[in-house]
């Protein structure tokens, strides 16, 4: 099954299924960053980067979304 495949089935789930999965898959990418947050205090962040470090240093903030 392709990546699209997987997608087009997600978003045929109800929405609080869809929540579990993004909930999953959030969890799965914040897991794989291996860098601590500290070196990342004073530096220009991108949204991206940003919302890692807040998920990794707030797991119950990620398992409430």
């Amino acid at each position: 099954m392709s990546a699209a495949e997987v997608i087009e089935e997600i978003n045929k789930l109800p929405v609080e299924e869809q929540k579990e999965v993004f909930a999953f898959l959030a969890e799965k990418i914040v897991a794989g960053r291996e860098s601590d947050s500290r070196p990342l205090l004073g530096k220009k962040l991108s949204f991206e980067e940003a919302c890692d470090v807040v998920f990794r240093e707030n797991r119950e903030l990620l398992a409430s979304l």
